[in-house]
């Protein structure tokens, strides 16, 4: 059987980990640069908060209504999901980690699925804190399903094993809340009378393959019972990294997007070089506030372009993601976001360098490990490229950040007996 673990509001439960005062009480974390609301505990989602939604929107609903508000603290949050997934390897060795907060495992020959379940939920709230559901099928697909009903239960699990339970979900449940279904083809599905999970299973497999694709047609045969995803236990290099973030303020020149791209670039190559990659891609991109402009003054700049040679070296990365963004700048837009995104990523062992670049590699390459033992040394933003941002050292609005708790000894709560 499949077991999906999915935290329930898992950023807004890290912060309640060390704030117990909160319980009960409407809080929602913010994105990046404390744009828009990325979790919310469930007495926000009654006050009608939506996921993604602006903060600037909602400034009078935060304050009449008493919301505690947080910065996003993904380093706290990385943390406790690590916690989390060794501890749920003590109950299956195969476990695909499907994201910071959801993890599939597969358990075999359990006769009592419920026990199991509560066992898991329980002992995850004890080591961590953290609140988590419990939702089991035969394939993953179904366990998707099955979770969003466990979070309704009082004990956080939901079996959906017996075939006739199966069918009377799928007659309640819509195809927009099918996953592995794009918007695209939920839209055509709807087009074509097929509202229901139920409806979709029914459907003509030679009609999806036609008019859809193989993974839809997977999706189907899942939704039957049928495994067609297996759990993926893969060590596998990540197959792109990004850094991207909306701006504290609008940017209008080039010269200051120029700064902002130079710095993720600069951490996208950090993280790079931390993971012993390489990359041979590498895409730009940059846009305007569409909440603030009228539609006519948007603008989405995006580009791509490939390395001599796959790399991960700093001054390379970031000389080339400038002379990109050159090329998508327009003049006269006031620009709200940007990101750097790495792609086709290989192991720094295995790539091949050109002959064009072996008389200066060595030399290129000890500068790298220098600026690496530096910053990993005495703090990540000690060494720094010229095109950087110099003046503002800290990248990121956080002005609702909680402590590190974990990461670091000055925030560690005194605890009075």
């Amino acid at each position: 059987m499949i077991f999906l673990v999915d935290c329930n509001n898992f950023y807004v439960s890290c912060e309640r980990i060390f704030r117990p005062d909160l319980q009960n009480l409407p809080v929602v974390v913010l994105s990046n640069n404390d744009g828009c609301i990325i979790s919310r505990s469930s007495e926000a989602k009654k006050l009608g908060i939506k996921m993604g939604e602006p903060v600037f929107k909602i400034k009078n609903l935060i304050k009449n209504n008493n919301i505690h508000v947080f910065s996003s603290n993904f380093e706290l949050y990385g943390e406790i999901s690590n916690t989390i997934m060794l501890e749920l390897k003590k109950f299956s060795s195969e476990i695909e980690v499907y994201s910071i907060d959801e993890a599939f495992l597969k358990i075999k020959n359990n006769s009592n699925l419920l026990t199991l379940s509560k066992e898991i939920v329980c002992h995850i709230k004890k080591i961590t804190g953290i609140p988590v559901s419990v939702g089991v099928s035969t394939t993953k697909t179904l366990s998707k399903i099955a979770v969003t009903f466990a979070k309704n239960k009082p004990n956080n699990t939901f079996i959906l094993k017996d075939k006739s339970d199966i069918t009377e979900v799928l007659k309640s449940l819509d195809i927009k809340n099918i996953w592995g279904i794009g918007s695209n083809y939920k839209k055509y599905l709807y087009q074509n009378k097929i509202f229901s999970a139920y409806d979709f299973i029914n459907t003509n497999k030679n009609w999806i393959m036609k008019k859809m694709n193989i993974n839809v047609l997977r999706t189907r045969e899942e939704l039957k019972g049928i495994s067609c995803f297996p759990i993926t236990i893969s060590n596998n290099p990540k197959k792109s990294i990004t850094v991207s973030r909306s701006f504290k303020g609008d940017i209008h020149t080039y010269l200051d997007l120029e700064k902002r791209i130079s710095d993720y670039a600069f951490i996208c190559s950090r993280k790079l070089r931390k993971e012993k990659l390489t990359a041979y891609s590498i895409s730009i991109f940059i846009a305007t506030n569409r909440y603030k402009y009228h539609t006519k003054s948007n603008y989405y700049g995006f580009i791509s372009d490939n390395f001599l040679v796959s790399t991960n070296n700093y001054i390379e990365i970031v000389k080339f993601s400038n002379k990109l963004l050159r090329k998508i700048f327009k003049n006269n837009f006031s620009y709200k976001k940007g990101g750097v995104i790495l792609s086709n990523l290989t192991s720094q062992n295995s790539f091949q360098t050109s002959y064009l670049k072996l008389p200066d590699s060595y030399k290129q390459n000890l500068l790298m490990n220098s600026i690496d033992y530096i910053n990993n040394t005495f703090g990540s933003e000690k060494i720094k490229l010229a095109s950087q941002n110099l003046e503002d050292i800290t990248i990121l609005s956080r002005k609702k950040l909680s402590p590190q708790y974990i990461n670091s000894w000055n925030d560690i709560p005194n605890i009075i007996i």
